[in-house]
């Protein structure tokens, strides 16, 4: 009976953390928890279903003792069809009392921002995402990884 409750429970588990809409993640780790203002980072994400809409998400594991509010970010994205779009983004990383959204573990802080909302594409095959930057300074310190999450919207 005790071994049938934990199977149960593992199986429910395993359900409830795989996301059926969740077609692509990838996170890209910085040696020395620093991420170089000229290093941009690149995904390739394999577009198969042209009718439904897509949610984009930019991961972030930083340190606690992360110095900025925010971080300045660029995202261009090359769809299959051959368009091309760029959008800046100030991502807000802390409140004005200085405490971190996401999820805090020790001295990590974890978050997922919505950068892009009901996206569709027009054509199937392999859609380029690349982010830049765009901080002040050529180091932004404190950065462990960061990550590209695409899920469908509808």
């Amino acid at each position: 009976m005790r071994n049938w409750g934990f199977t149960v429970f593992l199986l429910l588990l395993i359900l409830t953390a795989c996301s059926p809409d969740k077609i692509y993640e990838k996170h890209i780790k910085f040696e020395n928890y620093s991420w170089n203002r000229f290093k941009a980072v690149q995904f390739e994400v394999p577009v198969e279903d042209i009718k439904s809409n897509y949610n984009f998400y930019f991961a972030i594991k930083h340190i606690t003792q992360y110095p900025y509010k925010n971080l300045r970010i660029n995202l261009t994205i090359h769809t299959p069809s051959g368009e091309v779009r760029t959008m800046d983004y100030a991502l807000k990383l802390k409140d004005n009392k200085g405490n971190f959204f996401g999820k805090t573990t020790g001295d990590t802080c974890y978050i997922s921002i919505l950068l892009r909302k009901d996206f569709l594409f027009s054509k199937k095959g392999i859609c380029k995402f690349e982010i830049d930057n765009l901080m002040p300074k050529i180091e932004t310190p404190g950065i462990m990884e960061i990550g590209l999450i695409v899920e469908r919207s509808d």
